[in-house]
């Protein structure tokens, strides 16, 4: 539990792991791959709550500074209440003025939300380091506060927002994935890529998964992975998220 005199960034965890990935691994945490980025960081702690049915519950509480949604392999678009009752957190967060980050899946929610069209990325799976450009207005976000114009992330999906929700501000593009990051209002913000992870973490994740997925993929998935380079601009983009926390808090 967090101190009472610190507010807290709810970090909910929405992957659900599959008997393929062995547990207890110390990659297998989902909460640690964002907190190790969050802790000791002034007033602020991260407290890790899982995606289940009283989510909603364990994050609309008065210590509650801001909010992550994680990735997940799940699909953002379909229709179920698991979705839903995550969409209804967003929705809640930007009438409660608390300042939310969706990573991933939780970037694809966000578009979902706020009625954008999200579904299977034309393009196919995008994998590995990519390169991201801000846009001028993504110049003057604090999320990106301190990050070059142009900078590597780590991708991990196949679907993707694939229209920008009317009245929302393009923050990020790629060259596979146009809409990698994006605002509404100033506290609802999504990133497609995932500022959470290393190479460790990324190649954690696919080493099951590759055999399954070769013929899914236009390019090969052993090389991609073997040629993963750390992206140091991520934990930066974090720390901008929690600054961005207590800022709204104070």
């Amino acid at each position: 539990m967090p101190s009472p005199t610190r507010r807290t960034i709810i970090i909910i965890d929405a992957v659900e792991w599959s008997p393929a990935y062995p547990n207890p691994h110390p990659l297998r945490n989902v909460g640690e791959w964002f907190a190790r980025f969050l802790r000791g960081l002034p007033e602020l702690e991260p407290v890790v709550v899982p995606a289940g049915e009283d989510v909603a519950e364990a994050v609309f509480r008065p210590s509650t500074a801001g909010v992550i949604i994680s990735g997940s392999p799940r699909d953002a678009w379909a229709r179920d209440r698991f979705n839903e009752r995550l969409v209804d957190v967003i929705l809640r967060c930007e009438q409660a003025r608390i300042p939310f980050l969706g990573v991933c899946y939780g970037h694809q929610l966000l578009g979902v939300a706020l009625g954008a069209k999200v579904g299977r990325d034309p393009a196919g799976v995008e994998l590995g380091n990519t390169t991201i450009e801000l846009t001028p207005e993504g110049r003057l976000d604090p999320l990106f506060e301190g990050v070059p114009l142009s900078f590597e992330a780590m991708e991990s999906h196949q679907d993707s927002v694939q229209t920008m929700p009317a009245g929302a501000t393009l923050l990020a593009s790629g060259r596979q994935t146009p809409i990698q990051a994006f605002r509404y209002g100033d506290v609802l913000r999504g990133v497609q890529f995932h500022p959470e992870h290393d190479p460790d973490i990324l190649r954690f994740i696919w080493e099951p998964r590759r055999q399954t997925w070769r013929d899914r993929c236009d390019f090969d998935i052993d090389e991609r992975l073997s040629e993963l380079r750390p992206t140091p601009e991520g934990p930066k983009i974090l720390k901008n998220f929690a600054n961005l926390c207590r800022k709204f808090s104070s």
